[in-house]
């Protein structure tokens, strides 16, 4: 058995659907507005982290986009998304106030 290559997932496509995946931004941003103490922003940051993987995996299985290439990093993408999850979480607590 020959092994498949692959081609490779650029890190800035890493990048890019770390930092603006819809499902991160609203599911942190939501949880961030629903935050009563700092602590918890980096619950609602893990929890936009997952929302993002699920959509790319949703995609990835409809085949839509370039989700299906993306989504052999879904592991990368997570671990990205967790900084820019922080900080959507980080302005819907401070716009709460």
């Amino acid at each position: 058995m020959i092994p498949v290559l692959q081609a490779d997932v650029s890190l800035y496509e890493v990048a890019a659907y770390a930092i603006l995946n819809p499902a991160l931004i609203g599911v942190a941003f939501y949880m961030g507005r629903k935050a009563n103490e700092k602590s918890k922003l980096l619950i609602a940051s893990f929890a936009g982290a997952v929302a993002g993987v699920v959509l790319l995996n949703i995609l990835a299985l409809l085949n839509l986009f370039d989700a299906p290439t993306a989504g052999r990093a879904a592991a990368g993408i997570f671990a990205a998304s967790l900084i820019p999850g922080l900080l959507y979480a980080w302005v819907g607590y401070r716009m709460k106030r």
